[in-house]
């Protein structure tokens, strides 16, 4: 009995983080601010275990890299507190650096992509100020999980 309830923990503890649920797949996390007209990139989210905590590689963000991306980061990925480059900074260096070693340009471009794609569901996801849309570990299509796990994402 000990051994079956201990693995039941360890399963549990194996799925779960600080930020709710872990599995394999990628959460695209979306926000509107009060006030506000239109929903924004909060981020591209790993949700693998060796990701959980963010900062898996060393990498340090480069504006130049991603000069060609910055009217589009500044009108749909801008900061609620601070400067924007801080804010894509702290994205990249947690976030990005464990996005299955995309390199920067990549990475903030697939997320444009992605939030141009899917920003029109949040209104219809329950929450006025955040939204979830999650994606298999390739990005090749969209899983549903929920505020309480992973619903039928890979995990």
């Amino acid at each position: 009995m000990k051994v079956a309830l201990a693995s039941v923990l360890l399963a549990v503890i194996g799925v779960c983080d600080a930020q709710g649920w872990v599995g394999d797949y990628y959460k695209l996390q979306i926000i509107k601010d009060a006030g506000q007209p239109k929903w924004t990139i909060h981020g591209l989210w790993p949700q693998w275990a060796a990701a959980s905590s963010g900062y898996c590689r060393n990498v340090t963000f480069n504006e130049t890299e991603v000069q060609s991306l910055l009217p589009q980061m500044k009108e749909d990925w801008p900061s609620d507190n601070g400067s924007d480059e801080s804010f894509w900074t702290h994205e990249w260096e947690k976030h990005g650096s464990c996005a299955d070693n995309m390199p920067e340009f990549q990475y903030f471009n697939t997320t444009l992509n992605l939030y141009t794609q899917y920003n029109h569901l949040c209104p219809t996801m329950g929450s006025d100020t955040e939204c979830g849309i999650c994606f298999v570990r390739d990005l090749s299509h969209r899983c549903e999980c929920t505020l309480s796990g992973p619903g039928n994402c890979p995990h």
